[in-house]
């Protein structure tokens, strides 16, 4: 062989001397180029990521050239003297384009897609070129993980499991990942059709293009492969697919079973074990051999001629190649030039699949995830139950019902139409685990509190209380159902509420047992109705005021008895029946009248009428009765009477004391205690790790003790503006929409938006001259970039209230923020701020941050959950409020005024 292996790279002066390493189909090969210069001063860092061509001539007048491309991914350099002559021995490492995508590690979500089309999204992502030779149909995945996982084994592990496999097609500059699940997708190397079996005498060797060495190995394979799995949507269907090896010496024996096969409908299981079967078929035949012929390459076919036994003659795949080529033509006496390539093949006709070695990854215990749906939902579902969620390590979704597959969610208790049903809400946070570890396979099995959703009542003041309270969809904190029990020795208590009805079904018997007193209260009205007999028994007196009219009526008899007296009286009129036979009846007038006849009869005597002196037996309440009664009715119905029975609101367990409101000439007033003194409050600040700042003319700088001092003591902050810190801000303004509009009047992009602050306010529970302040304030009047909209990925987003907006990169982190919250107009942007102060700081929880103070500062909970770290942040924002407050002097003002001990 005349002509020389040549070597193309970037760098000049580098000639080629040896090529070692294996290429094998669904393998990326990584081949070790030795390289000799005389100039040891080529700057080899240059050479990293570079692409290299190997030519090698392939001594046949047809098949031309044959090359070897690939990216340099690791070198080495040496001193060696061959001949006499010294050299730079440079030692390449070559891997195809792909190469990096063995080096990365990533975890995303894939849904609705086939494995084909993930395979060449990712392989595009790093710039792959991809030849499709594909014939087979492939299923679309719902849903597929790459989970902690290069990239690479990614693809790898689905090829394995669909049955595709690939190999290179090298050409002078570049080189093609092909795709393969089928015999038919290959051919021979061009001009290289046939290659011959050189038979030598014993120990001779021969240079000619060909084979020289030829071996059949046959190994055992499992004679049975069986695959099962479950679809919870047909909870009965049989999933089992099993297939038998006839190329095992013993098929349908040494079965290989596995579980969860990955799939839920039968063809799908049917496809899966036939490629497992037709992986050991392929297996089970090779053929190991040696030869010179450098067309030799995986992928390619070609036909054997004259083997050495007839029946080996034929079309046959090559599988692998171990290349072992050198050039020692550079200097006498250094050996002779070798080609030499170790290959292993397969007959032509039978299908090849590769070996499913690479491991699915498995997640090690739950995760958390947060529940997600459309814009506008608070609670997203379908027929079983299930949600969607947005995990915490998902770098890529939107947050919203695109985020994940359908999640079921466990229950307490779960059956054929009866059972628990507890539906996560948006936003929640839930515990994640994976059937099998499987993170294809995700299930809700808990729920958890976090500092953005606190429990309903306040912990662990109130850690004796255990129970249920929902929301009321798209509701405030009030709006709820709610069980509690009360475990606290000596308050023991049962806590129902029903936020609009309730209504209770008992089929059979209902008894009740009440051990002291029973209160009863209703707003409006009350109907009984008894289908059979009622009876009532008190042992006590019993006590009936009516407001109105009364009337009792009965179809047939009704008996009013007493065992001493009855009495009926009106105004200045009684009738008393005594028990000793005496009756009185006393009034004004008296008129009797009969139609018919009638007798008076007295067996005891005379009956005197008229009689001079006479006495009343009895006496009547007099005219002012009507009065007495309707002042009685009005006595059990003073306010304050329904408060022992009516349901408290959601903040059932207070952590702190508030004092009753008392009015003042700036509104209404109230005092909130904390069981700590206010020493104790400053040293949690500035022994934060955030600590507190203060601006000054040289720029932010820690705020010393005395700077929060004079910001942290309510006692030095109620004098002028700054006692505006301390109105509440869960409670409306009740200002008119005329007069937002005159406040917003000429604010740039705040201005003609009244309606929509006043709808947000209304619609989030939140005090809209606040609102209206804070977002004039963060948007300079709307003249801010965050309040004219910034585009990120061509959406136009809006953020009014500096929500997210991070120091250090404020505008983009405020804009980030409002893209993945979906505010893409200042509408959106004004109701979306609201409803996040609202529930992470105005009505969170039970002692909600529902003044800037208490944003601030949390006394609640000091050094947690803190809007700023400006000591003058609350005070700052008052100027604005009191400006509002000042505009409108009917509007209504409530303080809520922290007090230590």
């Amino acid at each position: 062989m005349s002509e020389r292996i040549t070597v193309q790279l970037p760098l000049e002066g580098l000639l080629f001397w040896k090529l070692d390493g294996v290429e094998a189909l669904s393998h990326p090969f990584e081949l070790t180029v030795t390289l000799l210069s005389a100039d040891p001063r080529i700057e080899r860092h240059a050479l990293l990521g570079q692409p290299l061509t190997v030519s090698v001539p392939t001594g046949q007048l047809l098949s031309g050239t044959r090359h070897i491309n690939g990216k340099i991914t690791r070198m080495a350099v040496r001193s060696e003297e061959l001949g006499g002559t010294r050299y730079a021995v440079y030692e390449l490492t070559i891997e195809p384009d792909l190469w990096p995508m063995r080096r990365d590690k990533n975890s995303r979500i894939f849904q609705g897609q086939t494995a084909v089309q993930i395979i060449h999204r990712l392989l595009a992502e790093y710039g792959v070129q991809v030849e499709d030779r594909l014939s087979g149909s492939y299923r679309e995945w719902e849903y597929c993980v790459q989970y902690q996982e290069s990239s690479f084994a990614f693809i790898s592990r689905l090829m394995e499991l669909e049955g595709i496999y690939y190999w290179f097609r090298h050409e002078a500059d570049r080189h093609v990942m092909v795709l393969s699940d089928a015999p038919e997708a290959h051919g021979p190397w061009p001009g290289c059709e046939a290659i011959p079996y050189h038979v030598t005498g014993s120990g001779g060797v021969t240079s000619a293009a060909g084979v020289s060495r030829w071996a059949l190995e046959d190994s055992v394979t499992p004679g049975m492969y069986s695959i099962d799995d479950y679809d919870f949507r047909k909870p009965n269907a049989w999933l089992l697919q099993a297939r038998q090896n006839p190329a095992s010496p013993q098929p349908g024996q040494t079965e290989v079973f596995e579980w969860p096969g990955r799939y839920v409908e039968h063809a799908q299981g049917e496809k899966y074990v036939r490629v497992r079967q037709e992986e050991w078929q392929a297996a089970h035949r090779q053929i190991s051999g040696e030869g010179t012929a450098l067309c030799l390459a995986p992928g390619y076919t070609f036909a054997l001629l004259n083997a050495p036994h007839l029946q080996d003659n034929g079309r046959y795949l090559t599988l692998r190649a171990e290349y072992q080529l050198e050039e020692n033509r550079y200097a006498s006496g250094e050996g002779q030039t070798v080609h030499r390539i170790r290959f292993r093949v397969l007959p032509a006709e039978v299908a090849y699949r590769a070996a499913a070695t690479t491991p699915w990854p498995k997640t090690h215990g739950p995760q958390t995830a947060r529940v997600v749906g459309p814009q506008g939902e608070s609670i997203y579902t379908d027929r079983y139950g299930r949600i969607k969620v947005k995990f915490h390590w998902d770098r890529e979704s939107r947050g919203d019902e695109t985020s994940s597959c359908w999640v079921r969610v466990s229950s307490a208790w779960a059956g054929q139409g009866y059972g628990g049903v507890q539906i996560p809400r948006v936003n929640d946070e839930v515990v994640i685990d994976f059937i099998n570890g499987d993170p294809d396979r995700p299930i809700v099995t808990g729920r958890v509190y976090n500092e953005g959703s606190m429990p309903p009542w306040s912990l662990p003041a109130a850690a004796t209380q255990m129970g249920f309270l929902s929301r009321s969809k798209d509701g405030t904190p009030d709006n709820a159902n709610a069980l509690r029990f009360e475990d606290r020795a000596g308050e023991e208590q049962v806590w129902i509420q029903a936020e609009r009805n309730l209504d209770v079904n008992v089929k059979n018997d209902a008894t009740r047992h009440i051990g002291s007193n029973h209160s009863h209260y209703v707003r409006k009205n009350e109907l009984h109705r008894v289908e059979a007999n009622q009876v009532q028994a008190v042992k006590g007196g019993t006590e009936i005021l009516t407001g109105q009219g009364k009337l009792d009526a009965t179809v047939e008899q009704y008996v009013l008895a007493s065992g001493s007296q009855l009495r009926l009286v009106c105004g200045n009129s009684a009738i008393e029946l005594n028990a000793n036979g005496q009756i009185n009846l006393v009034g004004k007038g008296f008129n009797l009248f009969v139609e018919g006849d009638g007798n008076i009869t007295t067996s005891g005597g005379k009956l005197n009428l008229n009689t001079a002196g006479a006495k009343p037996g009895t006496t009547a309440p007099g005219p002012d009765h009507k009065q007495d009664i309707k002042q009685a009715v009005e006595a059990k119905f003073t306010p304050g009477k329904e408060s022992k029975s009516a349901a408290p609101k959601a903040s059932i367990a207070p952590a702190v004391k508030q004092a009753e409101p008392k009015l003042t000439s700036q509104g209404s007033e109230k005092k909130t205690a904390y069981d700590y003194k206010l020493d104790d409050m400053i040293n949690k600040q500035k022994n934060l790790k955030a600590k507190p700042v203060k601006w000054t003319n040289k720029g932010w700088k820690s705020a010393t003790e005395d700077e929060i001092r004079n910001f942290v003591d309510p006692d030095l902050q109620q004098e002028g503006t700054n006692k505006y810190q301390f109105v509440d801000l869960s409670a409306p303004a009740g200002i008119s929409k005329d007069d937002m509009s005159d406040f917003l009047k000429g604010k740039g992009v705040l201005d003609g938006h009244a309606q929509t602050y006043l709808d947000a306010a209304k619609k989030y529970n939140i005090n809209e001259v606040y609102l209206a302040a804070h977002s004039s304030l963060e948007t300079g009047n709307g003249t801010s970039q965050l309040a004219k909209g910034i585009e990120i990925n061509g959406q136009k987003v809006y953020n009014m209230y500096g929500i997210g907006a991070v120091d250090g990169d404020a505008v983009n982190a405020g804009a980030k923020y409002a893209y993945k919250m979906g505010w893409t107009s200042p509408e959106k942007a004004i109701e979306g701020g609201a409803k996040w102060i609202s529930e992470k700081f105005v009505n969170s929880g039970v002692d909600g941050q529902n003044t800037l103070y208490k944003m601030r500062w949390n006394p609640a909970s000091p050094g947690t959950h803190q809007y700023a770290t400006d000591v003058n942040w609350a005070a700052a924002q008052t100027k604005n409020i009191k400006k509002m407050f000042d505009a409108f002097p009917n509007a209504n003002i409530q303080y809520d005024i922290p007090q230590y001990k």
